[in-house]
């Protein structure tokens, strides 16, 4: 009773000590909340009309009609440069921006796109509207005004389109999804790394880079170092103001502190405060001069670089720019930079241009002749960066990368059960083995098509099915050939014995960033572009580089893939970014609960479940993750930047792990099954894990006094697939006992418990009670009858009816204090 009493007072301790100071709220969710509650109001007025796509489109028109009316009064560059200031966020040289949800890039892009297409038509006589002077801050007080009507105009965009979607088109939401992400989303990876693959791409093949220079004037790096250029001179011609502002500012002060009175200087300053925040045009645009000059680039190839970037609104009215903007055909997405009258440049954010290098030049690309070489380059470089990203964790592996296979051609081969008779040879990306793991990669180097961004059914099958489902199906006829044939007749090699492996991904890399979409697996499925029972892990090629540089060790990367590859995953779990769901099972497991009834169905030594269980697998609520990227990107730019502060910016890792060191050990010994043994006592949570890292010392601690070593054997069942199956032992050596003759006795348990429970795989956990440290891990991935000496050995064991479900590995819980008495554990 003590001990308990001291357990209950220890958990009261913890629970005090977790209360925070004060309660947070998720500034990502806060934005999310606010977007929620708008859309919900608009929802409500216009869903109680009896045609909500007609209401729909005539309260967005208005909209729009009123807000061009009040834009027509201002210089659209000025404003744009005002709206630039109020949106963009900012941070001293050598420090991250901060974090602001709620700074949104693409309300300075459709306020932009407004205000130009506003000026076209006053400039051509469409509209017209009596100018009047604009007095001091009425620009800035106009946008801080405006970011919420903006975001009024997207939100009635937003409903037309749900009003106007078939509710029968199984791809309807899909289209949704892509058309939002062009909308809402900028940078979905790191345009440092986006910027490095751009010059691998397009100026990594001399032949191609040599037919850009030659047709446009200019390659890859000329086009990215004009942009960055423009943004750069803004960005000093902005600090320029802020010095201006300051030393008159200060001059002011001194001078009324003195009991001076300066007219003129007091004018100076209050004039260098409103140029500050409202500065003339042509203090806020960039000459091709300035540009070749910052950059060393001769004018001629600026020129060239600015020519094929340039916006071109043609005769586009204000309706009709919202209405391409709000559907996903951004004008400025691949040509970013706005062209003044007096051929000087402005660029309203730096979000864009990265991004846009590759597509512009690419759309060029496609109509040479150097698309073929292009193409090729391409998924090359994908093939080569995907293998690099594997090589980081997953390290001993054995990997075949872009070799040829065969295959069944027809029924009739695939009947005859003859692998060596098949005569169809494909080709596999990538084949990565390691001890009874296979990983399959397929890679596509292919881009979503503007008419998919735009929103375009017909197309947006026609991409995906080249991205994802063709990357799908050949991962799968890989899988199912090892499955079916427990091997591949690969060209150059022959026949390859993969009979050892119990486990099996398949991973689709696409060069594409597709966020909206990969994180998507449910949508795919149910709008027919992946199948159901062949669901790879569909994820973009710099997501990849990331996850692998930010893994401490191979057992998170297979655990992952292991819940990634769910399907219940992208189901319970929506994001809008790979990361967030990547850093979500850092921090809670990305874990779905199966239903326990299904469970046992799949192992039927268990016991029938318990009303808990099923209370717990029924109060599971789908989680909307918002934004978990904050650490990430200060440690990013830490990491990535000289002089930034790498101390006060971590790297993210998973939950501290009870198991790590035995993890560790695994590998670093080199123990068979080392990988997926080690995945496995990761999955457990957390209380589990920490028992799993005492049973060894328990046994040890508590020998048996017949002189014979003990055993603890667990069985791991917390799911619906019997593949997925594993059978744990944490055995000892006694010093009486002959160190092969306890390998072989523990050899000979593990595998006759398997079979009797019908687990495909299952370890031992040797430890040596002499000297008390782990003799030997044990792996067993036999599946096939027994022979009649482990025969005799299975008839010793209890039941398998009386295995009692002593763990439920689900949800990797934050770590919580450790208890300083441990649970007795019964012998098995």
């Amino acid at each position: 009773m003590a001990s308990k009493t001291k357990r209950h007072e220890a958990r009261k301790k913890r629970q005090r000590s977790a209360v925070p100071g004060a309660p947070t709220f998720d500034p990502h969710a806060e934005v999310m909340v606010d977007t929620w509650a708008s859309l919900a109001k608009l929802m409500a007025k216009i869903g109680a009309t009896d045609d909500p796509e007609t209401a729909a489109d005539a309260a967005l028109n208005e909209a729009v009609a009123e807000f061009a009316t009040k834009v027509r009064r201002f210089d659209p560059i000025r404003l744009i440069e005002v709206a630039r200031l109020a949106s963009l966020p900012m941070a001293p040289t050598g420090a991250v921006a901060p974090i602001v949800p709620d700074a949104s890039a693409s309300r300075l892009e459709l306020l932009a796109l407004v205000a130009l297409a506003a000026h076209q038509e006053e400039a051509t006589g469409v509209a017209s509207q009596q100018q009047e002077a604009v007095g001091d801050q009425e620009m800035s007080h106009f946008v801080s005004e405006a970011l919420s009507e903006l975001d009024r105009l997207l939100h009635l965009a937003q409903l037309r389109l749900f009003a106007s979607a078939d509710p029968t088109d199984k791809l309807a939401l899909v289209s949704l999804l892509i058309q939002g992400g062009e909308v809402w989303m900028r940078n979905s990876s790191y345009p440092e790394m986006v910027e490095a693959t751009n010059g691998a791409l397009l100026d990594g093949d001399p032949s191609v880079r040599t037919a850009l220079v030659a047709e446009l004037g200019f390659d890859a790096t000329d086009a990215l170092a004009v942009l960055n250029a423009c943004h750069d001179l803004q960005e000093i011609a902005m600090n320029r103001r802020v010095d201006v502002m300051r030393s008159t500012m200060l001059q002011a002060m001194a001078a009324t502190e003195a009991g001076r009175t300066d007219n003129a200087l007091m004018e100076r300053a209050r004039s260098s405060l409103m140029t500050m925040f409202e500065p003339e045009a042509k203090d806020v645009t960039v000459a091709v001069a300035d540009i070749a000059s910052h950059t060393s680039i001769p004018e001629d190839r600026v020129s060239a670089v600015i020519e094929r970037f340039r916006l071109n609104l043609a005769e586009a009215t204000p309706a009709q720019v919202v209405d391409a903007f709000s559907t996903g055909k951004n004008p400025l997405r691949a040509r970013p930079l706005i062209v003044c009258a007096n051929e000087r440049v402005v660029l309203p954010h730096p979000a864009l241009h990265v991004f846009a290098v590759r597509e512009n030049l690419e759309e060029y690309l496609k109509t040479s002749t150097s698309w073929s070489k292009y193409a090729k380059h391409r998924g090359d470089l994908l093939e080569i960066r995907t293998r690099a990203a594997l090589g980081r964790v997953l390290p001993g592996a054995h990997y075949r990368d872009a070799f040829e296979y065969y295959v069944p051609a027809n029924e009739a081969e695939a009947l005859g059960a003859d692998s060596s008779k098949y005569t169809k040879r494909v080709e596999g990306d990538h084949l990565v083995l390691l001890d009874d793991v296979a990983i399959i990669v397929e890679d596509k180097a292919v881009a979503l098509s503007a008419l998919s961004r735009g929103g375009k059914k017909t197309r947006i099958r026609a991409d995906l099915t080249g991205i994802i489902t063709k990357a799908a199906e050949q991962a799968g006829r890989m899988r199912d050939g090892i499955e079916r044939d427990g091997g591949l007749r690969i060209e150059g090699e022959g026949w390859v014995d993969l009979s050892h492996i119990r486990e099996i991904h398949t991973i689709a890399v696409s060069l594409d960033d597709l966020s909206t979409v990969l994180t998507a697996t449910a949508e795919l499925v149910r709008a027919g572009v992946l199948s159901v029972d062949n669901i790879p892990w569909t994820v973009s090629l710099h997501d990849l580089e990331l996850i692998t540089e930010l893994v401490a060790r191979p057992a998170e990367f297979l655990l992952y893939l292991r819940r990634r590859r769910t399907p219940d995953v992208t189901v319970m779990f929506s994001s809008a970014d790979e990361l967030d769901l990547f850093l979500y099972f850092f921090e809670a497991g990305l874990w779905v609960e199966p239903d326990p009834e299904e469970v046992r169905a799949t192992f039927p030594f268990l016991p029938e479940p318990a009303t808990s269980e099923l209370r717990h697998y029924r109060s599971q609520k789908p989680v909307i993750l918002t934004s978990r990227t904050d650490a990430l990107d200060r440690w990013f730019y830490a990491n990535r930047h000289t002089g930034a502060d790498v101390s006060s910016a971590p790297k993210p890792t998973m939950s501290p792990s009870p198991v790590a060191p035995l993890i560790d050990e695994l590998q670093s010994r080199n123990f068979t099954g080392w990988l997926s043994i080690g995945a496995t006592l990761l999955s457990a949570d957390f209380d589990v894990q920490y028992r799993f890292a005492r049973h060894g010392d328990e046994l040890l601690s508590n020998p048996l006094s017949d002189g014979q070593g003990r055993s603890l054997a667990i069985p791991i069942t917390a799911c619906v697939d019997p593949a997925e199956g594993w059978l744990l032992v944490w055995a000892t050596r006694s010093a009486a006992e002959d160190p092969a003759s306890a390998q072989k006795r523990a050899r000979d348990y593990l595998r006759a418990k398997k079979h009797q429970l019908g687990l495909p795989r299952g370890a031992v956990f040797l430890y040596d009670e002499p000297t008390r440290g782990l003799l030997e891990v044990l792996y067993d991935g036999h599946i096939g009858p027994l022979d009649n000496a482990l025969t005799a050995v299975l008839h010793s064991l209890r039941p398998a009816s009386g295995v009692q479900r002593t763990i439920h590995p689900n949800a990797k819980h934050p770590p919580r204090a450790v208890r300083s008495k441990p649970r007795p554990k019964r012998k098995r």
